[in-house]
């Protein structure tokens, strides 16, 4: 899978932002209690992608930073080397086999992606979502914008935690994203969510 489907799938990017609130009062609001305190996250990853049939399509492997406000890093280590890094102004995809790197604005598509729930904006949390707890740390959330990649995206805590994401789109592919060895709130330097450019290699400007 190459990289501009592959960010898609993976940070859910959204195709429009016309929104509804929704969602139980208590429910949105235990889910701010577990985001607000975080300002930063560093994890491990797994992603598996399977198709509506449950047959898996992709797995891989890397690692997962954010930061607040908007800072982002992905780095996928297998199968194949890929980065999505992201300092809240700019996004770099950087995919090592292909030499290229792509470089676009970072823009609201990408803000209400739902990974980036971790290192974002609060305020519009519920106008963005249909938000309910389902069982205890597990939260369903279900896109209320024109448009959106995903039918559905699923939280789940253990405790402060966040532990994993699972996004089905409207064709009933699922994308699980488990996260372990969270480290909650680290000291990230700036330097690691700005992507320095590799000589001699192309690059496409999405201006």
């Amino acid at each position: 899978m190459r990289l501009i489907k592959f960010i898609a799938i993976s940070l859910g990017l959204v195709a429009s932002l016309t929104s509804q609130a929704g969602g139980m009062s208590k429910d949105i609001q235990r889910l701010r209690d577990l985001l607000q305190p975080i300002t930063s996250l560093s994890a491990n990853f797994e992603q598996q992608i399977n198709d509506a049939n449950g047959i898996e399509i992709q797995a891989s492997t890397g690692l997962f930073q954010i930061a607040q406000p908007n800072n982002l890093r992905w780095n996928i280590t297998q199968p194949m080397p890929q980065q999505v890094i992201s300092n809240g102004i700019t996004v770099w995809l950087y995919d090592p086999d292909l030499e290229q790197v792509i470089v676009q604005p970072f823009n609201a598509n990408i803000e209400f992606a739902p990974a980036m729930l971790f290192a974002g904006d609060l305020k519009n949390v519920d106008s963005m979502y249909f938000i309910v707890e389902s069982s205890e740390g597990v939260f369903d959330l279900t896109p209320e914008q024109t448009g959106s990649l995903f039918s559905t995206v699923q939280i789940t805590f253990d405790g402060p935690l966040p532990t994993g994401m699972v996004m089905t789109d409207s064709l009933g592919q699922v994308t699980r994203i488990s996260l372990s060895e969270v480290v909650y709130n680290p000291a990230l330097a700036a330097e690691l969510f700005v992507f320095d450019i590799p000589e001699d290699i192309d690059v496409i400007r999405n201006d």
